[in-house]
């Protein structure tokens, strides 16, 4: 499966992705991981004694862009491991063994785990990312310290959240113009947000992204249905944040978090870009819960 549509599209891609990853700001280390699965581009920023995080974004997004307004400041308390997902439109490079019948994530993890001799480590996620790390929490609860969930988490019907998902970039999707694509990225911020006219160079890239990235390579992340019994014993362990301008995240989510005693927050003045709408917020949310700072 190939990622980009075209190899010209993919180099405009890695191009503007070098340019966006000017906008962290702090010390920045490429490492490429061999994984069963191909090679994992990974980004790391800190002290590498600093609590380890591994952070993960959302589909049809890259490390580059999802941290661009936030790695300078949790770079300041922990060592940051953004990775690029197998599938997703970054620096990444699956192999012929990614697939829906042979591909694990939690092997996956465990693998980019060892390369950086992690024993324990932090997880954050946004979106998709948040689904990620909170599966990868619940499978493996002993290598997890804590788990920080944006705007994502647990999915109760995973094929209903695809389609909604879906149904919210129509009918723009159809006619696929540069004008088209910012009215999504606007149906996905909150109204009060001007995130993308203060930092224009983000929303460029997120609409070439969206002109570039084959997301049906990202089919082999199969999400999983929550799991009550297994969620139950790790509950402890996690987070979430959430924007008040509910777009991909339907509100049955804060209803879940609600009835089943999740620590969990609402963002306001944030849609789901919930970490680049209100980088102040959650980076305060974030230190204080991974390093449990009141």
């Amino acid at each position: 499966m190939e990622v980009f549509k075209s190899k010209a599209l993919r180099a405009q891609v890695l191009s503007s992705y070098d340019e966006i990853l000017r906008m962290w700001d702090t010390d920045v280390e490429a490492h490429d991981v061999s994984t069963s699965y191909g090679i994992t581009h990974c980004l790391t920023a800190g002290e590498p004694d600093a609590p380890p995080l591994m952070l993960f974004h959302g589909v049809g997004d890259n490390s580059a862009l999802m941290w661009a307004l936030n790695m300078k400041t949790l770079a300041r308390h922990f060592y940051c491991i953004a990775v690029d997902t197998l599938g997703g439109p970054g620096k990444s490079k699956p192999n012929t063994r990614f697939t829906r019948v042979e591909f694990e994530q939690t092997v996956w993890i465990n693998e980019l785990a060892r390369h950086f001799n992690l024993h324990k480590f932090h997880l954050a996620g946004v979106s998709n990312g948040a689904h990620i790390a909170y599966q990868y929490t619940v499978t493996c609860p002993e290598r997890v310290l804590r788990t920080l969930c944006l705007e994502g988490g647990p999915v109760q019907r995973p094929i209903k959240a695809m389609i909604s998902t879906l149904m919210l970039m129509f009918p723009e999707m159809l006619i696929p113009t540069e004008r088209n694509l910012r009215k999504i990225i606007g149906k996905l911020s909150s109204p009060a947000s001007d995130v993308f006219d203060r930092h224009p160079l983000l929303e460029d890239h997120l609409v070439l992204l969206m002109k570039s990235h084959n997301q049906r390579a990202m089919f082999p992340h199969r999400p999983h249905p929550y799991d009550r019994e297994a969620d139950r014993k790790v509950r402890d362990k996690f987070y979430f944040l959430l924007g008040d301008h509910s777009t991909v995240v339907r509100k049955d989510l804060a209803a879940l978090l609600a009835q089943e005693g999740y620590h969990y927050s609402i963002i306001p003045q944030a849609g789901h870009a919930i970490n680049h709408e209100q980088p102040i917020r959650v980076h305060q949310e974030l230190i204080s819960f991974l390093l449990e700072k009141t």
